[in-house]
């Protein structure tokens, strides 16, 4: 290969491998500095564990946690999930023990115990919006919120036996809210920190969220995706719009957890929340 020649290709070749490790940055990059996740324990209810485990203990009375989750990055505050609204589980409920939910729960009283208030959420990530997880909504008119558009659907118009988990209420004052609205997944910003992954089967929009942090690595917040870790040894998720959408993004699941190195994390299951630092504690 003669000198001109090397001397045209050789910045083709220079720009190319920098496109390529720019490009992995962007998807793959390090976590972003600062950044810190917070577990909100929004309260408790008593269920059936079949509602969470069709195939096992049915009958089984079982306390799980509501949770929320609030991230802390650079570029601003994200919740992922909204919790419960007491007022209207009882309805949803009928055949469940009324919830719990302390004054100190509530989640404005919990970001106000780290120095926040709702007007600073910058984002809120819906798992879905069932009951126990959209019962927070109509507290946080300034965030822009981020849901799968037939998600949005079904809860506004659901199917007559998923009526019982979608509750007006918890939503009929957002429809002036910002949204944005997902088909698929999403980079929320851009930086590989906060990925938004499609994991439908429980609701027909349910997503979940991959986090990668500094120290602690990568979390994959679950929602309602798998309840615990008996669904992701097969046992099928109790509660579904598709049993065979839940177990293919359970697999999914399972693969991120294998692809990432990170710990899957569950919003129900009440031995694994046992483990979890609760506010003012944190993961960073």
């Amino acid at each position: 290969m003669s000198n001109a020649i090397r001397r045209r290709i050789l910045p083709a070749i220079v720009f190319a491998v920098f496109f390529v490790v720019t490009c992995a940055g962007l998807s793959f990059g390090a976590p972003a500095q600062g950044m810190r996740l917070y577990v909100l324990l929004n309260g408790t209810m008593t269920i059936d564990k079949g509602y969470l485990t069709a195939m096992k203990d049915v009958g089984k009375p079982i306390t799980i946690p509501i949770p929320a989750f609030l991230i802390v990055h650079p570029k601003g505050l994200v919740l992922f999930d909204t919790g419960m609204n007491p007022d209207h589980m009882g309805e949803a409920l009928k055949t469940a023990e009324l919830p719990v939910q302390s004054e100190d729960q509530k989640l404005p009283n919990q970001l106000k115990k780290l120095g926040y208030s709702v007007s600073d959420i910058r984002y809120v990530v819906l798992s879905h919006m069932h009951v126990d997880h959209a019962g927070g909504m109509n507290l946080f008119p300034k965030a822009t919120f981020v849901v799968q558009k037939d998600e949005l659907k079904a809860a506004w118009w659901p199917e007559p036996f998923q009526r019982f988990a979608y509750v007006l209420p918890d939503y009929e004052g957002t429809r002036n809210f910002n949204f944005m609205q997902l088909d698929s997944d999403w980079d929320l910003f851009g930086d590989g920190t906060i990925r938004i992954i499609r994991t439908i089967g429980h609701s027909q929009g349910h997503q979940s969220a991959v986090v990668k942090l500094p120290k602690t690595g990568t979390l994959i917040l679950t929602g309602d995706a798998a309840f615990m870790d008996d669904n992701l040894k097969g046992v099928v998720p109790g509660i579904v719009w598709s049993p065979e959408k839940a177990m293919e993004s359970i697999e999914r699941i399972k693969w991120e957890k294998e692809r990432s190195g990170g710990a899957i994390w569950f919003s129900h299951d009440p031995d694994f929340f046992k483990t979890l630092r609760l506010v003012p504690e944190y993961y960073e």
